[in-house]
């Protein structure tokens, strides 16, 4: 049986919460009271059936009571969200063709009393807005962005398809109507070509003009209005849009074409203007795809969030929105299904996707008392978690929170470009009005015109301004999927300009956990027996060398094992059991053998150990060597930063002949030990006052003060809160790799906007003086224009592929 759905929020309504009111269902009494509400206020022709959601992309002069409806608490509670004094939320923007849309909206928002900060994305038409309630409201910001002619509404990742399948039937519509225009005038257009050639009697040619013109100017009427509205929202607001010269080469060609047609003298260009608007909608419509796939990957992250939960009431399942989850709640998770919320598994065990999370494919078994990460995938076994972490806490919302953030601020080469291009549209004028002059003077004012909008048409400032957007939104995306999390823009370039990479070593190059690394059973001693006969003692230690010698035995020998009896544990020691009947220690060589001679501690070997001596009723079995065991794959990690010309130094408050021997493994220029947390801050200082620019990798509370020096930070997996507040890149996958791929994705970001940018300036470069001199025809135009911009976000989309070890 299918629940109804909540006439206020849209969510199921499921027994026995059903209300009734009026016919309506609704799945509380939160939402029946805020529709009573609504009713009250005569807003319910507005608010329809899931809020504001329904009111759709108003027109540019906005309805103020459809526009409250945004300011409902109910429904901001969804979208919006609370920092500290100040309200956020992302809206996404319709209308948005280039950089100078961007700079118009920003400029608009920020004039708004009580608006504290805004950032668009061009690539994704977003807009992260932040603001003070008591000074302005949602329902304002809004107004104010339809004020200008642009189309807003909040940003519901449930809604994303919806909305861009809405904008893409609008686009086709459009483009269906210029395809069946620029058909027909072409038929006719080839038989006035004949005609001319040939000879065509006087009414026949008129006749077909007119025809031709009555084509073109449903063509430039609806599927135009696209750019129009563009340029006129623009000047309306005293800025001059990238749509203004299309609209103004297609306007100035249609009306010249209807005088000659009036006049009965001359030729009409109604091919061209029907043609390159086609051209360029078709431009726009692919685009707009490729936008579409290089912001796919943060799609995928806003999709993995689930809009339900079944939380046990007095043992009985209820499906409520995720919303409404505490801390605390016992959840239900079935095979299949999305984690809702982070929680703590109080019963069952199951295999868990947590690729979104860290990028590792292989799934991980999970059991009680582990931690569940909200948006991951539970695979085949049914359990039961509590809730721990809800709402804006969990760790699906930080993550996306960090990528939203990373993918609207702007990189600092992004600035030189937002400049270029809002003087871009006003030089474009000017050398149209130029070369029409010129064209005029020579005598023929239809090549004039021609020429003229060849301008117009073929300078393109739009691959000028997604030079930087197009390449951060895929690379932030691509480094997502891998599990590393960008802070910002400018934090990849900084990583680009890096000089000297600095590692903690325990946890960072080390596992971070002992593990045994050598076995030396005195002679007549099997290494079995002396592992067992320690693990039969050491499985009640809690001390870290203790669980590393039970791991040991875990995994070398598992099965049946004594039970130790009168454990007795003296610390800094050892600890001492009775099993069989027979005394056992371990520890310390002077523990163990106490009353004894000592026997001299084994030699170290290429690594230097910790030694735990085992004795059974007072007899030496053989000593244990425990040692923080290197990441198998560091000396790769680091061999890759020497590829890309990066000195790798290692520092540790460690003892400096562990230090140096880790270092000595993995092949790092420089080894430091002994230092503490402010030895470490200290250090990164005194290379940033040689010269060098700085990378630190850390994981623990005492690499904090060295992250926050650091001119870029990075974190690794399971690092401490304060560490994490530090970072300027998180690496959530367990692979130390990600190290190199942080770097390696960093520079070939950098280089592709490079790219980019060269493209675009080289392009207009060559194109305006060829279309001043009369070398590209109107149509010729229109085909180059949206390629140029196809060509960057194409560029671009190589982002989505390594390999990212490249270090080249």
């Amino acid at each position: 049986m299918i629940s109804p759905t909540c006439h206020h929020c849209g969510l199921p309504a499921t027994a026995p919460d059903i209300i009734t009111d009026a016919g309506h269902p609704f799945c509380c009494a939160g939402c029946q009271g805020a529709w009573r509400l609504i009713q009250g206020l005569g807003l319910e022709d507005y608010y329809r059936h899931r809020t504001p959601d329904s009111i759709g992309m108003q027109p540019a002069t906005p309805d103020p009571a459809a526009l409250a409806a945004f300011d409902d608490p109910l429904y901001q509670s969804r979208l919006v969200r609370v920092v500290a004094d100040e309200r956020e939320a992302n809206l996404i923007l319709d209308g948005i063709h280039c950089a100078a849309c961007v700079w118009l909206n920003e400029q608009v928002l920020r004039r708004l009393p009580g608006v504290t900060e805004v950032r668009i994305h061009f690539a994704t038409h977003r807009a992260r807005v932040r603001w003070k309630p008591e000074e302005v409201s949602l329902s304002g910001i809004i107004g104010a962005v339809r004020s200008i002619g642009y189309r807003a509404e909040p940003y519901d990742p449930s809604r994303g398809e919806e909305l861009r399948a809405r904008q893409d039937r609008e686009m086709l519509s459009r483009l269906g109507v210029a395809g069946f225009g620029t058909a027909n005038v072409m038929f006719i257009a080839i038989a006035l070509y004949a005609g001319y050639f040939q000879g065509m009697d006087a009414d026949a040619k008129n006749y077909f003009h007119w025809v031709s013109g009555i084509l073109a100017t449903l063509v430039i009427g609806y599927s135009g209005a696209h750019f129009t509205r563009g340029a006129w929202n623009g000047l309306r607001a005293g800025r001059l849009a990238m749509d203004l010269p299309v609209a103004l080469g297609a306007w100035v060609t249609y009306l010249y074409s209807v005088a000659v047609t009036i006049r009965g003298v001359g030729e009409v260009y109604f091919d061209s203007v029907t043609m390159f608007l086609f051209v360029l909608l078709v431009g726009r419509h692919l685009e707009a795809t490729a936008r579409a796939k290089a912001a796919g990957a943060m799609e995928r992250l806003l999709n993995l969030e689930p809009r339900t939960a079944v939380v046990l009431e007095e043992g009985q399942p209820r499906s409520v929105p995720v919303r409404e989850v505490r801390v605390g709640d016992l959840v239900l998770i079935k095979p299949g299904e999305r984690i809702p919320i982070d929680g703590i598994i109080v019963n069952g065990r199951t295999s868990v996707d947590e690729s979104m999370l860290t990028g590792e494919g292989l799934p991980v078994s999970r059991g009680p008392g582990e931690t569940l990460a909200g948006g991951t995938q539970n695979l085949d076994g049914g359990v039961t978690i509590r809730a721990s972490r809800v709402g804006e806490d969990t760790a699906l919302a930080r993550i996306l929170r960090m990528v939203e953030r990373a993918q609207s601020e702007r990189p600092p080469i992004q600035g030189v470009a937002d400049r270029m291009a809002a003087r871009f549209v006003g030089s474009v004028l000017t050398l149209a009005v130029v070369t029409f002059g010129y064209w005029l003077w020579r005598g023929d004012p239809g090549v004039a015109v021609e020429n003229g909008v060849a301008v117009l048409i073929i300078t393109c400032a739009c691959a000028l301004g997604l030079g930087a957007p197009s390449a951060m939104v895929v690379a932030m995306g691509s480094a997502a999927r891998m599990g590393i999390l960008l802070k910002n823009g400018e934090t990849v370039e900084r990583l680009e300009r890096v000089t000297r990479v600095v590692m903690d070593k325990t946890g960072v190059v080390t596992l971070g956990t002992p593990q045994v690394e050598r076995l030396l059973p005195l002679p007549g001693v099997a290494e079995n027996t002396l592992l067992e006969r320690a693990a039969v003692v050491e499985r009640h230690s809690e001390h870290p060398l203790g669980k590393a010698i039970t791991r040991a035995w875990q995994e070398r020998a598992p099965g049946p094992i004594e039970e130790a009896e009168q454990v007795t544990n003296t610390p800094g020691m050892g600890l001492e059991a009775w099993a069989g009947g027979r005394r056992i220690r371990v520890g310390r060589p002077e523990y163990v053998l106490e009353g004894s001679t000592i026997p001299p501690l084994p030699a170290d070997g290429p690594m230097p150990v910790t030694w735990s001596a085992c004795a059974e009723d007072g007899r030496l079995l053989g000593w244990i060597g425990c040692a923080d065991t290197i990441k198998p794959e560091a000396a790769e990690v680091v061999g890759k930063l020497h590829a890309m010309g990066l000195r790798v130094m290692l520092l540790s408050g460690d003892r400096q002949e562990v230090v140096e021997a880790v270092g000595r493994a993995t092949g790092v220029d420089r080894m430091v030990g002994g230092v503490l947390p402010e030895g470490k801050e200290h250090e990164i200082g005194r290379l940033q006052q040689e010269g060098a620019v700085t990378a630190m990798v850390g994981d623990g509370v005492n690499d904090a003060p060295a992250l926050a020096r650091a001119d870029v930070a990075l974190v690794v997996a399971n690092a401490a809160d304060l560490a994490v507040a530090a970072a300027d890149v998180a690496l959530l996958n367990r692979d130390f790799r990600s190290v190199a791929r942080a770097f390696a994705l960093a520079r070939r970001t950098m280089r592709t906007i490079r790219q980019n940018y060269l493209f675009s300036m080289c392009y207009n470069l060559i194109a305006i003086p060829l279309a001043m001199s009369g070398h590209v025809s109107p149509i010729a135009a229109a085909i180059s224009m949206p390629l140029s911009s196809l060509v960057v976000v194409g560029n671009s989309l190589r982002l989505r592929h390594g390999p990212w070890e490249d270090p080249s």
